[in-house]
């Protein structure tokens, strides 16, 4: 009976597996765009564009840091709380990727 249970997992260890799921990872291109999507449709505090571009506090805030650097996002304080808006720049860079998508056909996935 052991030698039976043996067997079989070792038979078990062996196959191949066919259900694993490829996990895609996003280009830094991409989550930048994803964060100008998102405060393009309307996210403008910190926490609101971290759920919505599904990045961590920490990715979030240093991606944010370099789109402010390159004049795509600025960002307002009011009353001690911090928004971010787009700039003419970032607008016009979020058209642009968002045409290069269409034009591939490639399809958004959030």
């Amino acid at each position: 009976m052991s030698q039976e249970y043996l067997n079989t997992e070792q038979q078990q260890q062996q196959a191949p597996r066919t259900n694993a799921v490829q996990v895609s990872r996003r280009s830094r291109m991409e989550t930048f765009c994803d964060i100008l999507k998102a405060i393009g449709a309307g996210a403008e505090k910190p926490t609101h564009i971290m759920y919505k571009a599904n990045l961590s506090w920490t990715v979030m805030q240093s991606y944010i840091r370099s789109l402010e650097a390159q004049g795509l996002v600025i960002p307002t304080v009011e009353d001690d709380k911090k928004t971010y808006h787009l700039s003419d720049k970032g607008f016009q860079l979020l058209n642009q990727f968002i045409s290069i998508r269409e034009d591939l056909n490639l399809q958004s996935e959030s």
